[in-house]
């Protein structure tokens, strides 16, 4: 019985080994013979080999699915035809290999041939694959296999050969690789009529479009003659349509670098068609040898010519950036190592923040220039790039960190011995600030002084227990740390003592969030034997900084149809809104369940407009999102996830009003950073709320004096959903708004009809006639708001003048408002708006009005008042207005941000009141009036001060020395100046007009010559 299982065993294996076909893989190859040849894939499998697609591109070669292997050993030179033509019952792909298995090099392919049937169809989808150059002594690798996975079956192919032709006659001398001419600066002479087809492999996989076949090509060999860019162009010089490859090395060792097939604005010559190629500003060095390869793109695609070589030195020799945190700008300094025009720096190379800087420059020039940047937190590449004329040189590009303000900061200097293979050391840094700052980003900045940073593990740990691996015993290390970690730095290897940014082992980011006030601990040890080092210094840098997100999630608002009214506690009704939120990005947009922050936030609110004022009168909580459908609600044509924690690409998922309406998944605003999307699930409000609510708690609810039509005659009302969610790149297309029509009676329902289209953007377009503002700080350390404003003539000598300030996405709020008004404007009405929100973070206190002799300024309570202040929260809209008897003019508002930020007031241009006058300016020095700086000021001011002579009409021109008073001292400091050659007089100088740098009693009854 046992004998009869083994056999039974022994014999089913066998069978299953039986039914894989012998030539199933490359190693197993059958030797086939010129002539008919048999053929039978019902049994294979898919090899693994990679399929070289870019050997035959528009061959529609396919997956050669269930392929089989044959070898052939031609017994002379010749070229090879293989042919599966009306004698295979299935839809072919043949592919031709040089080498051996595991080290194969594609020589042919193809897919289908023009009448070349399947066996027993009409189909024309078999193969030749036709003048296959082979040679005697190699061995020849034929992979056949089916266009797609059902393409399996059987009968025979053909091989045949002929003599190679011999090179047609005048073949040129670089018709091949081991001929390549030397190429020359300048126009080189090119001609592919005689040419015949290289072999070399080639593609397209350096980064070029519509690389064809590469036909008839010729080739030429070029050295570098120093540090600098070639490029090479046929644009208007040949008169075929071409196609460019270029290599590095020599015709036995080479690496392609660039390629061309057709290039925009390249045009054939004398044709108007761009399909000429060109390389341009391939990067090169001193003594490398490259290859130029020229053919035609398509069959028959020969030709005369030209190709032209253009080689730029760099003229630059080194690029050193800084940029000072908060800043928004970079400090750049470029040494020059030869004569050019201009230098251009550019964030990014041809990126649309750039600074030119004009010369002419010579060798040992260092030029510098402050570029501006948009985004922070993040690092980013610059690039310096000389200029001849108009034409750019090779440019140098380098990386540097750009940050917003740093928030807290410490460092130490433990000067610590590290045990060699002991125990670890702790190092600690205490920061101290305001208990209420969010940490959302951190670097950590080390220096350990040690001959092998591969014995080392380094991690933080935070005050409230989180541990981060920073380092640990990478291969490859050598030296010791120098370097600051961050999680948006340079990928982790080595070297580690460069003085970089770099990403530490662990994520950075689980610290976001977290309570940055208290002790943090650096752990440093030495794992292995046989060496010991010392933490010299460390720093920790703490930024409330988020970057904007660079994700393809593209969270855009849809149209919303449904507002429905949902409970009623006595005057107040409560609503639901439909929310449909599409995702417009390129990649798959996150929609996880708390305690996971990445889904959408959506709060909903309501305005009314009424005869010239936007006024809000009611906004809900966060309504938490926590699994999506996938929809095409905003046509985008939907790509649906697999899991309903993700919306596919261009899918939608709407939410109902009603769901929209359930507590259960709401909590207040003031939970989340509206810039980020910052929400931390663990002890919020929404964790710990369970209830019980009455009808209107957390809800959109409205009084229904503010809903009463009979109230409001030509009212209109407004409903907006604003969604916040931490991948959404665009936060301009996460908030829409529309009209909607009120119906009902006070303490009964209210119905709401919502036919019109919804509208992306800030509410306050619906104001008619209204001027809107961002206001943002720069750099871009958070979000935005908007200001809108108007001014209306009341016919009776007095304007009134009206702002509505909403803030979108600005997390630090907003807690002061100011319009600049001059002590001369009469001043009445003045008026404060704002919607009363139920929040046990924030009071719904009026602002304060204060009318000084500069301006009228409403404000909250400061930060430290904590939930007694009512400042201006995301998704808020308050209204500030009053009269004035004076026609509106151009001034500066100033926006006064609530939380503590090195931004602490941003400033905007809008139509205010007439505003009080500038400074004067002057030019100190000119004491008596005249345009001249000489000793008849110092004559003149030693006559006022000691013979009662006429006084100056600018006082701070004769205050030479900026003390505030006229005397002895400011004629001495004049009298230095003209005859010492000491300090000139003080700012603004004698030479141009400007103001007083420093407050004082004295000023200008008239001004200064030339000075208005």
């Amino acid at each position: 019985m046992k004998f009869l299982l083994i056999f039974l065993m022994l014999f089913g294996l066998n069978s299953e080994l039986l039914a894989q076909a012998l030539n199933d893989e490359c190693t197993g190859a059958s030797e086939v013979f010129l002539g008919t040849n048999s053929i039978d894939t019902s049994d294979a499998t898919n090899s693994l080999e990679e399929i070289p697609t870019s050997t035959c591109p528009g061959t529609a070669l396919g997956g050669v699915h269930g392929d089989v292997w044959y070898q052939f050993s031609p017994a002379e030179d010749g070229l090879m035809t293989i042919t599966t033509c009306d004698t295979v019952d299935f839809d072919t792909d043949v592919i031709v290999y040089g080498g051996v298995c595991g080290s194969l090099i594609p020589i042919a392919c193809h897919g289908d041939t023009a009448g070349c049937l399947v066996q027993g169809t009409t189909n024309n989808w078999n193969t030749t694959l036709e003048n296959v150059p082979v040679f005697v002594g190699e061995t020849i690798l034929i992979r056949i296999g089916g266009y797609a996975d059902y393409d399996t079956g059987g009968g025979t192919f053909d091989i045949s050969m002929v003599n190679a032709p011999p090179p047609p006659p005048g073949a040129p001398e670089n018709d091949e690789c081991s001929g390549a001419i030397e190429a020359v600066l300048g126009d080189n002479p090119i001609d592919t009529t005689a040419a015949s087809d290289s072999i070399d492999p080639y593609s397209s996989g350096t980064g070029c479009n519509a690389l064809g076949v590469m036909n008839q090509d010729v080739w030429y060999r070029w050295t570098a003659p120093g540090e600098g860019s070639l490029t090479v162009s046929m644009c208007d010089i040949v008169n075929f349509d071409t196609d460019l490859v270029i290599y590095l090395g020599n015709c036995t060792s080479k690496i392609e670098v660039a390629c061309s097939g057709d290039e925009s604005g390249c045009q054939m010559q004398g044709n108007g068609a761009s399909y000429a190629s060109f390389v341009e500003g391939l990067q090169v060095s001193a003594g490398e040898e490259y290859l130029i390869r020229i053919g035609g793109w398509g069959d028959g695609q020969t030709g005369t010519g030209n190709v032209n070589l253009q080689f730029v030195q760099a003229l630059i020799e080194s690029l050193t950036l800084s940029s000072v945190p908060g800043s928004a700008e970079i400090d750049c300094e470029a040494l020059v190592s030869g004569p050019c025009d201009s230098v251009v720096f550019a964030a990014g190379l041809g990126g649309p923040s750039q600074v030119a800087v004009n010369g002419p420059f010579v060798a040992g020039d260092l030029v510098t220039a402050a570029l501006a940047v948009s985004s922070i937190q993040t690092m980013i590449e610059v690039c310096a790039t000389p200029h001849i004329g108009s034409a750019p040189g090779t440019s140098y590009c380098e990386n540097v960190a750009v940050t917003g303000p740093v928030t807290l900061e410490n460092c130490s200097a433990p000067l610590l011995d590290i045990p060699d293979g002991g125990e670890p050391v702790d190092s600690f840094i205490v920061i101290s600030g305001d208990p209420a700052t969010i940490l959302w980003d951190l670097q950590v900045e080390a220096h350990i002084n040690h001959p092998d940073a591969s014995q080392l593990l380094v991690e933080l740990t935070s005050p409230d227990g989180i541990t981060v691996t920073l380092h640990d015993q990478p291969t490859g290390a050598a030296g010791g740390i120098d370097l600051t970690w961050w999680q948006n730095g340079s990928p982790n290897q080595p070297p580690y003592d460069s003085s970089g940014w770099m990403q530490p082992l662990g994520d950075l980011s689980s610290f976001k969030g977290a309570n940055p006030i208290g002790s943090w601990t650096l752990t440093v040890s030495d794992e292995i034997t046989g060496e010991t080092g010392m933490l010299e210094e460390w720093c920790l840098r703490i930024y409330d900084t988020a970057p904007m997100p660079n994700s393809g999630q593209d969270l855009i608002i849809g149209d919303s149809n449904n507002l429905v009214m949902v409970g009623r506690e006595g005057s107040q009704a409560s609503f639901g809104s439909e929310s449909v939120m599409c995702n417009g990005g390129t990649e798959p947009l996150d929609w996880f369940a708390n305690p996971d922050p990445r889904h959408p936030m959506m709060a909903f609110n309501m305005f009314r407009l009424d005869a010239d004022r936007l006024i809000q009168i009611g906004g809900s909580w966060v309504k938490h999102g926590w699994s999506s459908a996938q929809a095409n609600a905003c046509g985008f044509g939907c790509n649906p996830s697999p899991t309903s924690t993700y919306t596919g690409v261009g899918c939608s998922d709407t939410y109902g009003a009603s769901g929209n309406a359930n507590q259960n998944t709401m909590g207040p605003r003031s939970e989340i950073d509206p810039w980020s999307g910052g929400f931390i699930y663990e002890g919020s409000e929404l964790q710990s709320d369970s209830g019980p609510w009455d009808q209107v708690e957390e809800r959109l609810w409205v009084e229904d004096d503010d809903l009463d039509p009979t109230l409001h005659p030509g009212s209109i009302w407004i409903s907006e959903v604003s969604v916040v969610h931490p991948g959404d790149i665009d936060h301009t297309t996460n908030h829409a708004w529309e009209p909607i029509g009120v119906s009902g009676t006070p303490g009964s329902n209210w119905s709401m009809n919502m036919s019109a289209p919804s509208q992306l953007g800030t509410v306050q377009a619906a104001w008619p006639g209204a001027s809107i503002e961002m206001v943002q700080p720069f750099p871009q350390i958070d979000g935005r708001c908007y200001l809108a404003h108007k001014v209306s003539d009341n016919g009776d000598g007095t304007w009134h003048y009206e702002y509505s300030l909403y803030n979108h996405d600005m997390g630090r709020n907003a807690g002061s408002f100011s319009i600049p008004v001059a002590a001369d404007v009469e001043v009445s009405n003045i008026d404060f708006f704002a919607p009363t929100i139920l929040s046990s973070s924030f009071s719904n206190d009026s602002w304060s009005a204060i009318r000084d002799a500069e301006s009228i300024t409403w404000s909250t309570t400061d930060h430290s008042s904590g939930a007694s202040a009512n400042p201006i929260r995301w998704g808020f809209l308050y209204n500030f207005g009053f009269d004035a008897d004076a026609a509106p003019e151009s001034g500066i508002a100033i926006l006064g941000v609530h939380s503590p930020s090195a931004v602490p007031t941003i400033e905007v241009e809008i139509a205010t009141p007439p505003t009080a006058p500038p400074p004067p300016t002057f030019r100190r020095g000119l004491c008596n009036g005249d345009d001249t700086f000489d000793i008849g000021d110092v004559i003149f001011l030693l006559g006022f001060l000691f013979s009662n002579a006429e006084a100056p009409g600018c006082h701070d021109s004769c205050d030479s020395n900026d003390d505030g008073d006229l005397d002895i001292g400011d004629g001495i400091s004049m009298l230095g100046s003209l005859f010492s050659g000491t300090t000139p007089p003080a700012p603004p100088g004698p030479e141009l007009c400007g103001e007083d740098p420093t407050e004082d009693s004295l000023g200008c009854d008239q001004p200064t010559p030339n000075c208005l």
